[in-house]
């Protein structure tokens, strides 16, 4: 199962980077057609960049909120997935907030992350990391387990 981080969805929105935001619509509309979950903290981390670096209304950034919700299931964290994203940001190697939704997607049977704000090809546990953007248009990892190039 794949998921994606919020900077997949905050392309969707930015208009100063014309190619990623294209990659991101792909990249959604396959998730979309798979059913693919996001992570509730996405929702609310979207609205946050949307105002705060995008300067979108708080209005239009809650919007955007509601429509992910609508377009892709959402999975909560748990307050093992919090207890476990604590642990591991103890240990310095990752932030709480990406160990939270890392365990939560986890819990969910994630096992494939579309970001480009972690390492490409790392591995955390089950789930290993995927840069949906490549020199030009989706990498070629991303389009391989997105089925991209399938009927």
């Amino acid at each position: 199962m794949i998921s994606a981080d919020t900077n997949i969805f905050v392309y969707l929105h930015d208009d100063a980077e014309p190619q990623k935001k294209e990659v991101a619509q792909e990249v959604i509309h396959l998730m979309s057609r798979r059913r693919s979950p996001i992570a509730l903290q996405v929702v609310g981390e979207l609205q946050n960049v949307l105002r705060r670096k995008l300067k979108a209304s708080p209005a239009a950034a809650a919007q955007a909120g509601r429509n992910l919700m609508t377009l892709l299931p959402v999975v909560p964290a748990t307050q093992s997935a919090a207890e476990q994203a604590l642990d591991f940001a103890g240990t310095g190697h990752i932030s709480y907030w990406d160990g939270l939704l890392l365990f939560t997607l986890r819990q969910a049977g994630v096992t494939t992350l579309l970001t480009e704000d972690l390492q490409d090809g790392e591995r955390f546990g089950a789930i290993q990391i995927v840069n949906p953007f490549g020199p030009v248009g989706m990498s070629e990892k991303a389009r391989v387990v997105l089925g991209a190039d399938a009927p």
